[in-house]
């Protein structure tokens, strides 16, 4: 059984309802006795290829949070760190 967070749950099920969505409407679009052919194979393409690039994006998007979020602290993040906390500690005894 496969873990995901509910989150990403809740995604692929939207996902898998465009993804429903479209292939109901490329049909729709290929049945179209007023389309001509090219036009027809361009919204049958368009219709099924946009719901897998917008979840590809979405999740390099969520990759790219992800390590962003736990990337290694650096030196300038340390001394504005220490240099904050310093900051804190010598406004409270100015108030003492």
């Amino acid at each position: 059984m496969l873990v995901t967070p509910l989150s990403a749950q809740i995604v692929l099920a939207v996902f898998a309802l465009v993804y429903a969505a479209s292939i109901f409407a490329a049909i729709v679009a290929v049945r179209d006795s007023q389309a001509s052919p090219g036009l027809r194979a361009a919204w049958a393409t368009a219709l099924l290829l946009l719901p897998p690039v917008g979840l590809v994006a979405w999740e390099a998007a969520r990759v790219a949070d992800h390590r962003a979020a736990h990337r290694p602290i650096t030196v300038v993040d340390r001394t504005a760190s220490l240099a904050d906390r310093a900051a804190h500690v010598a406004g409270g005894f100015a108030r003492v």
